[in-house]
């Protein structure tokens, strides 16, 4: 899944996430998340509070 990198005040970026994760992570505005950023991986890992599982639909 791409997206494109939005600007989201003056010296910021950020990826929109999708609806449907919001749903599934039940994240809402105001929570917090841990960033790790993998640079030799050109990776960044947000974590949510709790325990949560994302279950992706089969065949995706």
């Amino acid at each position: 899944m791409k997206h494109k990198v939005i600007r989201a005040g003056l010296h910021s970026l950020a990826v929109i996430i999708p609806s449907q994760f919001i749903q599934a992570l039940g994240i809402k505005k105001g929570d917090t998340a841990d960033v790790t950023v993998f640079r030799h991986k050109g990776e960044v890992r947000i974590k949510f509070k709790g325990n949560l599982q994302l279950l992706l639909p089969e065949g995706k």
